[in-house]
């Protein structure tokens, strides 16, 4: 899974990235407000770490455009604005949780797993394509009854793909979605890890290359 952290505190920031990415987690990491919500509008994340105390775009301004548009990523602040008026006021913006700084790591993480526990409850689990089945909280590839073996970059592009079936996904955002903004990683590799997914799935998958645009994940019974 995906996540954003916005958080002008550098070393408050560099702290989250790490045990964030220790516990599994692909990170991107934004100290101001503007870039973060550049980011927002390009990128696909699971769950967003919101500072309130942004330069360019306060955190709020930020948190009420996303609900405004209909964007329902979950939402945990973190901020120095520890007063009740202003927690409220960040849980009526749209905010599914608020931790009051200074706050131990500890606690951040079992934050972030409860609110991701509460939101696999309001969204489909199993995906099923064909004779595979894929659980998008476990990150578990079956075909019928048996676990298809991927490694976590498969699995990631797997799962984007399973997400935009029917759509055409270039290299480029395809590269995007399975690294952070700062990581290099170059799209051609795509083409490497297309091609294994193909070879470990085989006839479970229709997945086409559309020449200068990318790949489909063509649905079932879609020709």
């Amino acid at each position: 899974m995906k996540i954003l952290v916005l958080e002008d505190n550098l070393t408050l920031a560099d702290a989250l990235e790490s045990i964030l990415s220790a516990a599994g987690y692909i990170v991107d990491v934004f100290s101001d407000g503007e870039e973060g919500q550049y980011a927002l509008s390009k990128d696909d994340f699971d769950l967003l770490i919101l500072d309130l105390g942004l330069p360019t775009i306060d955190g709020i301004d930020i948190l009420t455009t996303l609900r405004r548009v209909k964007n329902d990523i979950p939402v945990l602040i973190i901020s120095a604005r520890d007063q009740l008026d202003q927690r409220i006021l960040g849980l009526h913006s749209g905010a599914d949780d608020y931790l009051c700084k200074p706050f131990e790591f500890e606690e951040i993480l079992a934050r972030v797993e409860a609110i991701l526990r509460r939101r696999k409850k309001k969204v489909q689990t199993i995906i099923t394509h064909n004779n595979l089945s894929f659980d998008v909280f476990t990150k578990t590839l079956k075909k019928e009854n048996t676990i298809v073996n991927l490694s976590k970059r498969e699995n990631d592009i797997f799962e984007f793909l399973l997400n935009n079936a029917n759509n055409i996904i270039s290299k480029e955002k395809v590269a995007q979605y399975i690294c952070s903004f700062d990581e290099e990683f170059n799209p051609k590799a795509v083409e490497t890890y297309i091609s294994r997914l193909r070879k470990k799935l085989g006839d479970s998958i229709d997945l086409k290359t559309i020449r200068g645009l990318g790949y489909i994940l063509k649905k079932p019974n879609e020709s």
